[in-house]
């Protein structure tokens, strides 16, 4: 079962972002970027040369515990 389900721009932008249960919607919406971003990485390192490509993601950028 689908818990987010995302449709995403030729630009590599999100145009649709629906998540269930509705509490999570913001922790989806910030996985839903930081996976653009790997996927971009991914995408740009196609056409370099070997020895230019490097391994460039930091990991996930954002908290993911909850704190009020």
């Amino acid at each position: 079962m689908a818990v987010c389900v995302a449709v995403i721009a030729k630009e590599n932008y999100p145009l649709y972002i629906r998540s269930t249960p509705t509490e999570n919607e913001l922790k989806f919406h910030y996985m839903v970027h930081t996976s653009l971003d790997v996927v971009d990485e991914k995408i740009s390192a196609m056409g370099k040369a070997l020895v230019d490509q490097r391994e460039l993601y930091l990991g996930l950028l954002y908290p993911t515990e909850d704190y009020k």
